[in-house]
C-alpha cells in the first residue's frame, strides 16, 4: 500500500465519489479497477492485483450509460441463467445472498450504483456530495416511478433509510441494518434532495447506499414489508412474471421504467445446484449462462464451439465460521488453532478446486484494504494441532457436526468432505450435514447453526471493515466469536476518516483474529463462468450478473 493510493482514496470517500469495486475479494487501498474477465486459461491464472481506475471529480457523480435498445420483432428474446441456488426472499432488505441479489437487482434500483469498472455512478442518485464528515447530501432523479405506479422522491428515500435504521415504528429488524448504523438522521428537505446525518464518520457509507435497494412507501403501507418476499414492486429494468420456488423465476422487462427498453425482453434464473446438471444444460442449449462451472469440466468446455469459458478473481473468501459462543470446546482458542493446522489448504485449493483457488491468512486478499502483507498463514501441521488438542483436555479429540450448503459455492461439499477427511486424522470426528442453500439461509440468519459451518463471504467495498463487522465483531450477523481487543479496533476503524488510520486499526483487527484463530480461514475463490456464445455478456468480479446491459 502506498501513501498516495491512500490520499486518493481518502479524498475519494471524505468528499464523494469513491469509486470502489467488489467481490473479487479486494483491492488495493486505493479505488481500483475491477479485473476484466479473461477466457479462462487451461491452468489456472496467477492472481493479480486491479489496476487503478480513474476517479471523476470528488463532488458530482458521472452519469452513467444505458444500454442501447435493439429492436425486437416476433418471440421475446430470453435468457435463461443458471445459479447454484434460489432467492430465498424478494425484499431487497432481507436476505444477505448473491444470488438473491442478481434477481433483486433487476427489479428495484439504489441511490448509487457501480459499473464494470468498480466505479460509483448514479443510481437513482444524480450526484452526491459530502458537506462536512457527517453529512452527505444526495440530488436524486426527478419523475422516477414504481411498477405500480408509485413516485419515488426524497420522502420515500427517507422512509428506506428509517427502515434499515430502526426507526420506523412497527418495522422489522432488516437483515442489512448493521450497515446504516452510522445514520444518524435522515432528511427529505425538498422532492429532489436527501441529507443523511451520520453519527460518526463511515469509511463505507457510499458503498452501503449502493446496496439499498428502494421500495415503494405506499404499498408497503398498505400490504405490509413481507408483500415485498413474493410480490416485488420495485423502479427498475423488469418486473416479476412468475416465481415457482426450486424451479424458475421469471422476469420481463418493465414497460414504464425510466432506464428505457433493455436489449433482452425476459430474463429467467433457474437453480441447478449440481454441477454436472448446470453444465449439461448449458451444453444442450436449455440455459444461457451459467456460475461455478466444476474446475474439472473447464477444458472440456473449452472444447465445445458453441461455449465460451471466463473466469474472474473473486472478492470471496471461504472459511468455516466456529460456534465459539456456545460449544464448550470451541471456546478454547487451543482448540480453534488445532482445526486451523488440521486442515491442508494448499492440497484443498490444488486438488479440489483444480487450481482455481488462493490460500489466504484471515479475511482479506492482496487487494482489499486492510489487507497486511506480513500475514501469517496456518501450516498444515497435524501433529502440533493433536498436541493442542491434547493441551486443551482434548487427547482423543471430539464429534463436530459441519453445516454446509450444497451448489451454492464451488465444490462446497467436495471441500467440506476433504476438511471432514482431514480432521478426522487430528481426532475430530466430523458429521458432514449438506442442505439446500434456503435451509442454510435460514438456520444461519436464526442463528440455530450446529458447532460449525462451510461459507463464503463477498466482501463488496473490498474492505476489511465490511467482513469483519458482519463475521467476527461481537454482535455481528454472522459471528459466533466475542473478543473484547478486535470490537475495539474494529470500532475504531469504522469511526474515522483519516484513510491511514483506518487501514492500519483493520491490519491490527485481522492478527488478533489470527492469533485468536476465531475461524478456520481457508481460500480466496476465483470465479468460473460459462455462457454460450450468442450471448453477449462479462462477468464482473463482484459476482454481479447484469443482464439488463447483456444482449443476443
Amino acid at each position: 500500500m502506498t501513501d498516495n493510493h491512500v490520499l486518493r482514496r481518502r479524498e475519494f470517500l471524505v468528499r464523494g465519489v469513491f469509486g470502489i469495486f467488489v467481490v473479487g475479494l479486494a483491492a488495493a487501498c486505493g479505488p481500483a479497477q475491477a479485473p476484466a474477465a479473461q477466457p479462462a486459461p487451461t491452468q489456472p491464472p496467477a492472481q493479480q492485483a486491479p489496476t487503478l481506475a480513474a476517479q471523476p471529480a470528488p463532488t458530482q457523480a458521472v452519469v452513467a450509460a444505458k444500454p442501447t435498445a435493439a429492436p425486437t420483432t416476433g418471440a421475446p428474446m430470453r435468457v435463461t441463467v443458471a445459479q447454484g441456488v434460489d432467492p430465498t426472499v424478494l425484499d431487497p432488505d432481507m436476505h444477505r445472498e448473491t444470488p438473491t441479489n442478481n434477481v433483486i437487482r433487476h427489479i428495484y434500483d439504489a441511490l448509487l450504483e457501480r459499473d464494470a469498472d468498480g466505479q460509483l455512478i448514479p443510481g437513482l442518485a444524480e450526484s452526491w456530495k459530502f458537506t462536512d464528515d457527517t453529512t452527505l447530501q444526495l440530488t436524486l432523479k426527478s419523475g422516477v416511478k414504481f411498477s405500480n405506479g408509485e413516485p419515488f422522491n426524497a420522502d420515500v428515500a427517507k422512509y428506506n433509510l428509517d427502515r434499515v435504521t430502526g426507526k420506523l415504528a412497527g418495522a422489522k429488524a432488516t437483515l442489512n441494518a448493521a450497515n446504516y448504523a452510522s445514520i444518524g438522521d435522515v432528511r427529505s428537505l425538498d422532492p429532489t434532495t436527501l441529507e443523511i446525518k451520520l453519527q460518526k464518520p463511515n469509511p463505507v457509507l457510499l458503498r452501503y447506499l449502493r446496496d439499498k435497494y428502494m421500495v415503494p412507501m405506499q404499498y408497503t403501507k398498505d400490504n405490509g414489508f413481507d408483500a415485498l418476499v413474493e410480490k416485488p414492486i420495485g423502479t427498475g429494468w423488469y418486473t416479476l412474471k412468475e416465481w415457482t420456488r426450486s424451479d424458475h423465476l421469471t422476469l420481463v422487462a418493465s414497460q414504464a421504467s425510466w432506464h428505457g427498453k433493455p436489449n433482452i425482453d425476459e430474463v429467467v434464473f433457474r437453480p441447478i445446484p449440481e454441477n454436472a446438471t448446470r453444465v449439461a444444460e448449458l451444453k444442450t442449449g436449455n440455459v444461457d449462462a451459467i456460475v461455478n462451472v466444476p474446475p474439472d469440466q473447464v477444458d472440456t468446455l473449452k472444447a465445445d464451439s458453441n461455449v465460451d469459458v471466463r473466469t474472474v478473481p473473486s472478492a470471496r473468501i471461504t472459511g468455516l465460521f466456529l460456534n465459539a459462543l456456545d460449544v464448550a470446546a470451541l471456546k478454547d482458542k487451543r482448540v480453534r488453532q488445532a482445526l486451523n493446522y488440521g486442515v491442508d489448504v494448499d492440497s484443498i485449493c490444488k486438488n479440489v478446486m483444480n487450481g482455481y483457488a488462493t490460500p489466504v491468512s484471515t479475511w482479506a486478499t492482496s487487494f482489499f484494504v486492510g489487507y497486511d502483507q506480513a500475514g501469517k498463514r496456518y501450516a498444515y501441521d497435524p501433529t502440533h494441532a493433536k498436541q493442542l488438542l491434547t493441551d486443551a483436555g482434548y487427547p482423543d479429540g471430539f464429534n463436530v457436526e459441519l453445516l454446509t450448503p450444497s451448489g451454492r459455492y464451488l465444490n462446497d461439499v467436495q471441500v467440506v468432505q476433504a476438511i471432514a477427511a482431514m480432521l478426522e486424522k487430528i481426532g475430530i470426528h466430523v458429521k458432514v450435514n449438506a442442505v439446500e442453500f434456503g435451509v442454510f439461509a435460514k438456520m444461519t440468519q436464526d442463528r440455530t447453526i450446529p458447532d460449525m459451518f462451510f461459507a463464503a463471504w463477498g466482501n463488496a467495498p473490498w474492505d476489511v471493515y465490511d467482513t469483519l463487522i458482519a463475521l467476527a465483531r461481537t454482535g455481528g450477523i454472522f459471528s459466533w466469536y466475542s473478543n473484547p481487543t478486535l470490537d475495539d479496533l474494529v470500532d475504531k476503524a469504522g469511526s474515522t476518516s483519516d484513510e491511514t488510520k483506518h487501514a492500519d486499526y483493520l491490519k491490527q483487527a485481522l492478527g488478533v483474529i489470527w492469533e485468536d484463530a476465531s475461524h478456520v480461514f481457508l481460500y480466496q475463490q476465483q470465479d468460473l463462468y460459462a455462457a454460450s456464445k450468442r450471448l453477449k455478456w462479462q462477468p464482473r468480479s463482484d459476482e454481479t450478473l447484469d443482464m439488463f446491459s447483456a444482449s443476443l
